[in-house]
Formats: C-alpha cells, structure tokens, sequence
C-alpha cells in the first residue's frame, strides 16, 4: 500500500482530505480545518456525556479547559516510539531534568516553570526520571510478546488522517498510534492500569475504545482507500509487571461505534448552528418524570413488606 503523505507547514489551514505528517498535538486537538473538525475523544464526550462536557474542553470554546497529557498517554505513547526504536524520539519528548541552576527541581520555582513553558512552545512532552523508568519497563515488556516482535504495532509513525463527513460537513480528524504500511490491519496501543478481564471490559465500556476504532475504520477508507480488516488494541499494564495484552474489538462493537459516532456527529452539528450545548437532559424535556434504577424500587418494595409484617404481628 503506498500513502501519498503530505508534511504540514506551520500555520498550514488543511482544506483537502488527506494523511499529514508532523502535525503538532497542539494543533491537531485545536481546529486545524477549514471547517469545524472533531476527533474521536470529542465524539465519544459527546455521546458518553453531553454537549456541555464537549464544550468545557474543546477549541470551540475561548474559555476552555486546555488539553493536558495523562500520566497514562505520556506513558503509552513514549513506550510506543522506544518498541519501534524511533529515532526521533527526542523530537517529542524530553527528559525533565533533576537538577536545574544548581538546585533540586520544585514545580513551583519560576526557573521551573519557565522551562516547562519552553518545552510546551517546542511541542515537546515532558518525562520525569520516574516515568522514563516505567517507559522503559513498558518497552521491556511489549518487546517480549512474540505478536509484538511479529509487527502489529509496525507502520508510520505521528500520521493524522483528515476528512469531511458528507452528512454534516464537519471535518474528522484521527491520528493512529500507527499507519500500517502493508495491510488492512490497525492497532493501537493503550496504557491501563488492568488487564484482567473485567479490567479490559471496562475499559472497553468507559473510554469507548470501539469508537475510537470505527473513526479509524472510517479514515482508512476515506484516506486511505482501502477496509480495515482488523482493529487491535495493545493493552499493557502502566505499573509493574507491565502485563500485556491484545484483544479486538467484536465486529459488532465497532459498527455500533459507528453508529454512535454519526450520532454525536448530527448532536454536534445541531449545537454549531444553534450555539446551545446542553448538558444531560431528560428525554421527555426538562421538567419530565424521572425514576430511580430497578433495583432501588425492588428494594424499597421488599423493605415496605418487611415493615409492614413486622408492624402486624
């Protein structure tokens, strides 16, 4: 399969659907488009929470909450370029030093501080000692899984796929741990804190990782031209003993994703032409009728009759 890759230039407008390389997380998460764009983190807000949880953090919005890495994304994604053995990954990343003008780091110091604040304007994610250890564990241990070694996390690296939605008009945006090089297959990788079974069902259910990989599903064939066959997710444990494991989503869950995609997406479109971004509401309106869980009333009903019982003998 050959990409036909185009480098994005500082202060480039994307106007035309595409794969871009280089393009700085900070403009990816703002709106690089000429249009409204949506990544797939503001769709799964949308649908798993509300419009106005939406609005709190995107670049719509002037007041916004701005976008900070977890210890989990820094971690993932660092452990990302060292099992690939990257040679730039010191064009994203940079080790916080331990010491700096003679004296022991404090976060609240103005030198401090001023250093971060260079490394944020060079695009550049920040790393304690204390994470590059755990980077380097997280490595460790992905490099020892046979379907690792095999390639699934193989491809290009730091590519962000952007389209326009034909219904709405808003532009989409994903950007893949990886763009596979040869086939149909995608991956990504996710740093959790569990990789049980119950732990991977819920991260499942509470992150939307079948979402994410329907928006995927839907750039490789708008981008790219081709199906994506496979979606795997690369599960490794972000403490020791960094357990790895690799699953798929069921193929059901992704065309569901899909589903709830487009729906966030007409939610979106709605609220653009609007400039109203509610928070959860009441299907009936507000004012409606709302109703504790089953279980409540079950156990409220049996407590009546336990009551009642007690008060008749």
């Amino acid at each position: 399969m050959t990409i036909d890759f185009r480098e994005y230039e500082p202060g480039m407008l994307i106007t035309e659907p595409g794969a871009y390389l280089n393009v700085p997380m900070s403009v990816y998460h703002g709106q690089p488009c000429a249009g409204p764009s949506v990544s797939s983190s503001g769709l799964r807000t949308i649908f798993g929470g509300s419009l106005k949880h939406f609005w709190d953090e995107s670049s719509f919005n002037p007041n916004r909450k701005e976008f900070t890495d977890t210890e989990f994304t820094i971690l993932g994604r660092a452990a990302h370029h060292l099992i690939l053995q990257e040679p730039d990954f010191d064009k994203y990343f940079v080790l916080r030093p331990e010491v700096i003008d003679g004296e022991k780091w404090q976060g609240n110091k103005t030198i401090c501080k001023k250093w971060m604040a260079e490394q944020a304007l060079a695009g550049l994610t920040v790393v304690t000692m204390a994470q590059m250890e755990q980077i380097r564990g997280i490595a460790e241990s992905l490099a020892a899984e046979p379907i690792v070694r095999g390639g699934i996390l193989n491809g290009y690296i730091e590519v962000s796929l952007f389209w326009q939605d034909a219904e709405t008009g808003i532009w989409l945006k994903s950007r893949p741990d990886s763009v596979p090089n040869a086939s149909g297959d995608a991956s990504d990788l996710k740093c959790v804190s569990d990789v049980s079974d119950d732990g991977i069902s819920r991260a499942l259910a509470d992150r939307g990782y079948h979402a994410q990989g329907a928006l995927i599903g839907e750039a490789f064939r708008e981008v790219l031209g081709m199906e994506m066959e496979h979606f795997s997710l690369v599960y490794v444990e972000g403490k020791r003993p960094h357990s790895v494991r690799i699953d798929e989503p069921h193929p059901e869950e992704i065309a569901q994703g899909y589903e709830e995609n487009h729906a966030a997406l007409r939610l979106l479109k709605r609220a653009l032409d609007t400039g109203y971004w509610p928070g959860p509401k009441n299907p009936s309106g507000d004012g409606g009728y709302i109703r504790r869980p089953k279980w409540s009333r079950e156990q409220s009903e049996r407590r009546l009759k336990l009551i009642a019982q007690e008060l008749a003998a």
